[in-house]
């Protein structure tokens, strides 16, 4: 009988150690999934751009006047952050220099300004630079010039930048046709842009990028040096490069 009972307890220890060892492999499974998912959100989180908006008012002779609300990336992947502020500089009609922060921007563009007011009379240039979308795979930005005196000139701009490697990408990268397809499309979804041409074949494509839900292409319209097609995705989807990952780039 005791020896009955001796077995009894050494297997009921060994059911206990067995249930504990299987108990602590749940827990630790548990545990090293909640951390690889807390992890990879805050790697994710990294790779979205951080900005600060920047903005500069100034007035000249008589009617002259500079405006500008930059949207400006202070942080985010090294890799596109230089590409997207060496754009900014270029919409301010400005050598980009080799060091950009926050502050130095902001002394830039109070150049730039100061510049323009000296140049012109009663003329004045406004100017909107903004993040318009961003996923894990892309970010793009939207620029609006206007210039006025006697006429007014809008020029606009979108610039989508690639995070694999930071290069702005191309029409041919977002587009799956040839131009004149392209053109197509920007005739169909012209809207109420003013039109100095009679057909799609006599339009130019320019600039393209991406917008949540839309493809944005830079064109020639009346009395624009730059004008945004806005094409909208799910319409055009068959004319569009899928990503890798099923999403936009």
């Amino acid at each position: 009988m005791l020896a009955k009972l001796c077995v009894k307890k050494c297997l009921f220890f060994m059911y206990f150690l067995v249930s504990l060892h299987l108990l602590m492999r749940k827990v630790m499974k548990t545990f090293l999934v909640a951390c690889l998912l807390v992890i990879s959100s805050a790697c994710g989180a990294q790779t979205f751009f951080e900005t600060k908006n920047v903005s500069c008012q100034q007035k000249g002779n008589g009617k002259a006047s500079y405006s500008a609300k930059i949207e400006y990336p202070v942080d985010g992947d090294a890799r596109v952050l230089d590409n997207v502020r060496e754009w900014i500089c270029d919409v301010l009609e400005v050598e980009c220099p080799k060091k950009l922060d926050e502050s130095t921007f902001r002394s830039l563009l109070m150049d730039v300004s100061g510049r323009y007011l000296l140049d012109v009379v009663d003329m004045s240039r406004q100017i909107v630079v903004e993040r318009s979308f961003e996923d894990e795979n892309c970010v793009t930005f939207e620029a609006k010039v206007v210039d006025e005196d006697t006429v007014r000139w809008i020029s606009q701009d979108c610039a989508t930048f690639s995070k694999r490697d930071g290069h702005r990408l191309q029409a041919d990268e977002i587009f799956n046709c040839d131009e004149n397809q392209i053109k197509e499309l920007m005739w169909e979804y012209r809207g109420e842009l003013p039109m100095e041409v009679g057909c799609p074949e006599e339009l130019v494509v320019g600039n393209v990028g991406f917008v949540d839900g839309w493809i944005i292409v830079i064109g020639p319209a009346h009395h624009y040096t730059g004008a945004a097609y806005r094409l909208r995705y799910e319409e055009i989807e068959q004319y569009i490069r899928q990503g890798m990952s099923g999403g936009y780039h």
